[in-house]
Order: structure tokens, then sequence, then C-alpha cells
């Protein structure tokens, strides 16, 4: 330990001269209790001795250091010179030493190298700490990247490298060090503390790509990351981290010291403040933030972060003074830009933004970054300070003192040729609720939960504006979604859409000459994403993004609040070549098309996105016209109660009456039910039961799709003839058992071979078609239905184990040496199911004259897994009814 310490202090000592007094030998070894006093004597014994060598001097630095290092981090792993001597990089970004959950910082040393030094603590179960570097031209991710670890175990660093797999899966493998190209200065831990200094060569002539060259301009993005599981043999390749951190800009490691601020939302409400959407984001999941904060030197830093599946050209921030309520305008805005630019407009007017300058030394930005993501996700990001006022500029808002403004935040899908954003419409928005004075307020008040207003929207319905509305009279609040329409001045159409839902809510316009189904139509949908996005319904299982021709649709307003989507946009009526978008004018008369769906696509968009509930209007309707809409009844309650049915069917009534039939035959051997062996009498209820019910779903679904399904999904597909082969085996089964032969007859052990062959065969099957219905559905579902797939393994796991007891204590009572006198009516007639009961007192190795009239051997503890093993399956079936049937 005093050799690894010995190394730091010998380093000290080339930044430092050999002249420094007592109490500065301390300030850099630490400060304490008993070992920093003992530190202190020690020092103050090498001032006496000053006029020795250097090399005593030298010894006693050793010595002090190495009494104080057990309270402070040594010398070679603080965070002074941040920024000068040394580049810093710290999580959370303003830790300053044990209460960071790590940091890493980097010098050069002399001879080409590069030391590198990291501390990990405040992370349960601590394992490694870990520093990547991921080259320039990756702006974003984990991979690819060079990777250097310690570990709690470990003797020396590790290296591993970060890289995609062919299933398109991040994973880390393990990777040899190059001989002399890194050396361990110090690895130790202790009390969930890992600390670690090694150094680095700047590249190695060897031929290793992976090896990263960091000499020179070769820019690099620092990754930091710690984690709480390591492998069996130490390494961390395929661990995932506990938590990680990038630098928001690439350096070049031997001559930039200086890592920018970045957004981030740590201390909102009390060292910053914070506007954020979704307003429970905590960073990298928010469409967009803004943060402020105050400077040293009286200004205030603003950051600004917006990320979004496909394209975004910019993300901004207005200033709306306090006297001005609502709106846009006029408002101080400042946009951070896909060119990485920073640029000011004032709004002028509700929809048109001016182009402004930016007064010299105003604004000053310190980080401002444009790249892209996997998945196609755009992220820009800002961060700059502003002075609170300018004298004569009125429109260059002072933000001092009690001065409040509105926060306004918004992002674009487009900017002009200049890369400003004048006069570009924002593609969503969002004003904050009250006024701030932004030097002094960094809580923002959280607004209540909206709720809507009953018949907000809907009135004037049948008058002033059309509507249709699920339930049919729902009056808003109430409504599970609705649509309206109302024809303007200027000859566009405005719409108003509302959804119960987690995805999108979505209308469509079906030609009058076809008078059922989904498609064709020209659809549009409000989705979660707070976006307006169109398609077409070219079939009944398929629905293809189209373009919003330019100038044929503003958004208005659209907001995602209590898993309810609300958005007004206009319509122009029609489009001159463009058969697609559907003309609305005149007399043309459409049947009105409103569905709900629970997930959208990566990009935005709902093209193939199944919805979970849908409503066509009964007849057309012309929207020029502004009559109250009816709509069919629910056509999606068919397809619920086709699930529910064929649930009850295949997973109560069925499983309970073949398990009577094949493991209690022998039970109540002297009572009766409706003249018939009791077993016999369940079993055939049950059985009628399931044939009632299969056979009500299968008309049911026939009615629903009004024919067979569509080829365009080959689950549904397979769930279709599986469910038609289910039918038919279903109803051939109790029509052999009409016309079965009598008992003793030497067909009818052929009819009891058949029967059960049939019967067991359609159970399966009609388990493995409701698991492909499931596995269709579940994608839709969201909450605890998402689960019904899970929900459904379970029941089959339980349906199997209790068969297994069941056998198991067959075979048990088998073993007794009891007989009982089966029928040849069992396929299996070569052993029984049961053994027969004693009688009470009797000698336990007497045969009983009569094994019709007895109970089998454990028939009280048969009973009781039998009534285990109906309420379980009735407990499985409630569940998977309520979450697939019903949700």
């Amino acid at each position: 330990m005093l050799s690894l310490i010995a190394r730091c202090v010998l380093h000290q000592l080339q930044r430092t001269t050999l002249t420094r007094g007592a109490g500065e030998w301390v300030t850099v070894a630490g400060s304490g209790s008993a070992p920093t006093i003992l530190a202190w004597i020690a020092a103050l014994w090498c001032d006496y001795n000053s006029s020795r060598m250097d090399s005593r001097r030298a010894v006693c630095a050793v010595f002090v250091l190495y009494l104080a290092a057990s309270l402070q981090l040594t010398s070679c792993q603080d965070l002074t010179g941040c920024g000068g001597s040394k580049g810093c990089y710290r999580h959370p970004s303003d830790c300053t030493g044990d209460n960071c959950i790590a940091f890493v910082t980097w010098e050069n040393v002399g001879d080409g190298r590069t030391r590198f030094s990291m501390r990990a603590s405040q992370t349960e179960n601590l394992a490694w700490v870990a520093v990547g570097l991921r080259p320039e031209s990756v702006p974003a991710g984990m991979v690819p990247a060079d990777v250097y670890v310690c570990t709690k175990d470990g003797t020396g660093v590790e290296r591993s490298e970060n890289i995609l797999t062919d299933a398109g899966r991040w994973n880390s493998v393990a990777r040899y060090i190059p001989d002399n190209s890194v050396t361990t200065e110090l690895l130790s831990y202790a009390d969930n503390v890992i600390s670690c200094v090694f150094t680095r060569i700047a590249s190695i002539a060897t031929g290793d790509a992976t090896f990263y060259d960091i000499s020179g301009d070769n820019a690099y993005y620092l990754l930091l990351a710690v984690g709480n599981g390591i492998n069996a043999d130490g390494t961390i390749n395929s661990t995932y981290h506990a938590a990680r951190r990038e630098t928001p800009i690439a350096l070049k490691l031997q001559s930039d010291f200086v890592v920018p601020p970045e957004p981030e939302l740590l201390g909102c409400g009390t060292t910053r403040g914070c506007f954020r959407q979704p307003p429970t984001c905590e960073g990298d999941d928010c469409t967009a933030f803004l943060t402020w904060e105050n400077t040293a030197d009286g200004q205030t830093q603003f950051a600004l972060r917006a990320s979004l599946n496909g394209s975004l050209s910019w993300v901004a921030f207005g200033l709306r003074p306090a006297a001005t309520t609502e709106g846009m305008s006029p408002a101080d805005v400042y946009a951070c830009t896909r060119n990485s630019e920073v640029k000011r407009s004032e709004n002028v007017s509700p929809y048109d933004s001016a182009a402004r300058v930016i007064p010299a030394n105003t604004v000053t930005p310190s980080l401002a970054v444009y790249y892209t993501i996997p998945n196609f996700v755009t992220v820009i990001e800002c961060v700059f300070t502003r002075k609170a006022s300018l004298a004569g500029d009125a429109t260059f808002y002072d933000i001092s003192g009690d001065n409040a403004y509105y926060l306004l935040m918004a992002i674009g899908l487009d900017i002009n040729a200049d890369g400003t954003i004048a006069g570009k419409i924002h593609s969503q928005r969002w004003p904050a609720a009250n006024a701030l004075k932004l030097q002094s307020e960094f809580a923002l008040p959280t607004p209540p939960p909206a709720t809507p207003k009953p018949g907000g929207d809907l009135v004037g319905c049948g008058e002033t504006k059309g509507c249709f509305s699920q339930p049919t009279g729902c009056s808003g609040s109430n409504c599970q979604a609705y649509v309206t329409w109302q024809g303007l001045q200027d000859g566009q159409v405005r719409f108003v859409m509302m959804g119960q839902a987690q995805g999108w809510v979505a209308f469509g316009l079906r030609r009058s000459n076809i008078n059922n189904g989904m498609s064709p139509a020209d659809v549009y949908a409000c989705t979660s994403d707070r976006e307006v996005k169109r398609s077409e319904n070219v079939s009944p299982l398929n629905s293809e993004a189209r373009v919003i021709p330019a100038d044929t649709l503003t958004l208005e307003t659209i907001q995602f609040e209590n898993n309810a989507i609300t958005c007004t946009f206009t319509r122009q009526p029609f489009l001159q070549g463009d058969d697609t978008f559907y003309n609305i004018s005149g007399d043309n008369a459409y049947y009105v098309l409103m569905a709900i769906g629970a997930s959208i696509n990566a990009d935005g968009t709902i093209g193939g996105n199944r919805h979970t509930d849908r409503w066509s209007t009964t007849e057309t309707q012309k929207l020029t016209e502004f009559g109250a809409a009816t709509g069919e009844p629910d056509p999606v309650g068919l397809a619920k109660a086709h699930a529910s049915l064929m649930m009850i069917a295949w997973i109560g009534f069925a499983s309970i009456g073949i398990t009577l039939a094949r493991f209690f035959k022998p039970l109540w051997p002297d009572s009766k039910l409706l003249g018939q062996k009791v077993w016999f009498t369940i079993h055939r209820a049950c059985m009628v039961s399931c044939l009632l019910c299969f056979c009500a779903a299968f008309i049911l679904i026939f009615v629903y799709k009004r024919g067979f399904v569509d080829t365009g999904n080959a689950v549904t597909v397979a769930h279709a003839i599986c469910g038609i082969i289910v039918t038919c085996l279903g109803i051939a089964n109790p029509i052999m058992a009409i016309f079965r032969p009598h008992p003793g007859t030497p067909k009818r052990p052929i009819f009891n071979w058949a029967h059960w062959s049939v019967g067991t065969l359609a159970h399966l099957l009609g388990l493995v078609t409701v698991f492909l219905g499931i596995g269709y559905q579940t994608s839709l579902l969201s909450g605890l239905a998402s689960y019904s797939f899970f929900i459904m393994l379970a029941f089959v796991i339980f349906h199997v184990v209790m068969w297994v007891l069941f056998e198991v204590m067959g075979r048990m009572a088998e073993s007794k040496g009891s007989k009982y006198n089966q029928s040849n009516d069992d396929p299996q007639a070569s052993r029984s199911n049961d053994m027969p009961l004693k009688t009470a007192g009797g000698d336990s190795n007497q045969q009983l004259a009569n094994t019709d009239t007895e109970p089998p051997a454990g028939a009280a503890a048969k009973m009781i897994l039998l009534c285990i093993y109906v309420v379980g399956v009735v407990a499985f079936l409630i569940c998977l009814v309520v979450f697939v049937g019903l949700a």
C-alpha cells in the first residue's frame, strides 16, 4: 500500500516544489482526527529538517500522506485542478469527491502517457467502475467503446470492448491489455468504495484498432459507468451497468480538460428550476425539458434538451410577460437548432416569429449539440448563460428582481435556410401554468390534473357542429372517445378528438359506397407523442403512413394527460389531384370511423398498429352538416365476447369435465345425480356447456369479421385455422357420444378410444388456440392486461402439475394392492384409476366383496385436491376473462 501511495506522491512532487510547509502538505494529504494529527507532527519534523536532502523531504511527504490516506482521497484522486491541469468528469456533475457516485480524471504525465483516475461510491453492492472511449464519429450510445474497468476483487485494471451483437443488442466482451500499454498504479476497495489509478499510452503500433489512439486531434466521448454485478472470473463483459453517464462532447484527451455543462434535472426545485414534458419525466425519457439556475457572476444559466422519434430541427423556450396570461406572443424566444447553434427570435403574433439579433455579451453558449441515437431518435441539447437585462432594449426581457414571466417551451420539425426558426410553426408546445421570478423561484407549481369539462367539446352537437361519440349520448368526461367537426368561414373544417388511450386516437373517412369495414379510409390520428399523423387504411388489417400535404392541416392544440389524448386541428376540405385526400366539401358524404390504440410505431405513426376499440357511424355524414351521428353497436364487443366464451369453454368447462372423466370415475360409488353416476353427470354438464360456449363464440367471430380473417397477419390466420379445427373436433365428439355402442359390446372399446382421443386433442388444440389469440391481443393491451400471456402460461403449468398429482395419487393407491372392478369403458382398462377404501375398522388386508360400491383409497385427499383444482381453474379463468375479454 505504501508503495502505491508513494507513486502518487512522486507524481505530486512533479507538480509541486519541495519547499512546501507543514500546513500545505497536510492540505494535500487530507484532514481528519488522530492520523491527521500525526501527519501534522511528521510534517513539522520535515520542516525542522528542511536543510536535509530532497530525498529525506520526499520520505516525509510519503509518511504524511500515508497517515492521512485513511480519511481522504489520495492526491492522485482529488478533484483539484479540474479544467486546468487535469480533466474531470463526474456524476452528479456538481459532486466534490466523497459524495460522487463516480468520477474520472485524466492528465498528461509525460512520455506520451495519460493518467486516468477513477473513484466510485454511493452505489449499493458496488462491484466495478469503468471508463470507456467512444469515437467522435459515434455521437451517442455505448457502442463501440474501448473500456477500462476496476473491480472490487481485481488486482489490476481490466479491459473490455462494447460491441453490437448480430441480434442488435449491446454487449461487452473481454479484451487483453497489450504489453506495456496500461500500468496500474492504485486499485483498492473498502467500505463500498472503489479507487483506482492507471496510466495508458496514447496508441500502440500492433494494428489493434480496438485500442483507440488518443493522441493529437483524435477526440472521444468519455463514458463513465458503475455496476453491482460481475462475472465469476471477475470480468464485467455482458454485465449491465447500474448507472452510466457520457460527456456531452467529444474530447481530445491530451489537451482538452474542460467538460462543458450539460442539461440535467438534478436539483430541480432547489438549486435550479425545471420545466419538463411530460411533467414526471426524468431526463432521457423527456420529450423536452428546460432548466435555469443562477451563476456566480449574477447571470442565469439555461439548459434545453429535446428528443423525438424521427426528425427534429429545434427546441426553444420563450419568456412571456406575466401580464399576458395565455398564448405564445409576445415572447422573447431562444432556440437550439440542429445546426448546433443558439438563435434568438420574438413571437410577434400567435403564429409568427421574427428573427432577433443576440446583443453582444448577453448570451454565451457553452454547449450546443445535435445527434441521433439508435431507433432514429433525434436529440438536441444546449446550455447557455444570459444576462438579466439590457438597457434600452425592451424586447430583451429583464428577468431580474420581481419581474415574472410565463415559460413557454416548444419543439419543431423545420428551420429556415439560415438556421433560424422565425416564421416556423412548432409541432408541439407547452406553456407553464404560472409566471415565475427566474432568479429566485425554482419550484414550478404542479397544476391540478386536467378534468374534462362535462360536455365541453360536445356543446352544440347537432346545431353548430357535428359529433360522433362513444358511448352514444356521453357528455365528454364520461366518453371513451369522440370526434366533432365544424365548418369555418374560410372553408376549412375544425376537428376535435378525444380518446381514453395510451397510444393514439384517430378518426377516418370511409367512402359512402363501402358500407362496412375499416378500409379504404383516410385516417388522422393524434398520438401520445403529441403529434398529428395521417395514414390510409388499405386493407382490414393494414394501415400505411401518408404524408400530410403542405398547408392542408394546422394543429391548434394537443395534450396527453390522465391517459386521455385530446387534440384540435383544422383541415382543408379537399386537395386537387390527390384522391387519397378525401373531399369533404359540398354534398360528399362519408362514414365516420373512430378508433383508439395502445401503441405507436417508433416514428410516431400508427400504420400497422391494431386498434383496441373501434366504431363506425351507421349512416354516411356530410361534414358540411352538423347532425349528431349515431354509431353501430360496438363491434369490438363481439370480439371480446368471442374471446371470453372461448376461454370459458376450453379453460373452464373442458378442463374440469375432462379431469373428472380421467381421474374421478371411482369416486362417489354409492351416489347418483339425475339418475346417473355423479362423475358422468358433471362431466356431461361441463362438456355440453363447453359445446354451447364455443359454438356461440364461433358464430360471434364470423359476425364480427364478416367472413374469414385477412391474411396479412400470420398469428391471426393460425389462430383462425386452429379455431376452426377445434370447433369441428368439439362438435364431432358429442355426436359420437350420442351414437355410442352399449357397454360390453365388441365395438365399445373403439368408441372409448375415439372419444378419448378426439376430446383430448380438442382440449390441447383449444389451449394452443387461446395462446395464439392472447399472444396477438397482448401486444395491443396495457397495464395488467399486458400480462395475460403469462397468466395463461401459469394456468397451463398449474393444470399439468395438478394432473401429475392426480396420477401420482392413483399410482400410490394401486401400490397398496387394492383392486377396483372397472368396466371396459376405460380406454386404459389394464389398470384401475383408483383403489377402493377399506371398511371402517376392518382388516387392512381384507378384500372387499363389492368394489363398485366402495369409495377408492385416498378419496378424501383426492376430493381436497379436486377442490383446489376447480378453485384454481376458476381463478385463472376470471383473470383471463377480465384482462383479455373485457380489457
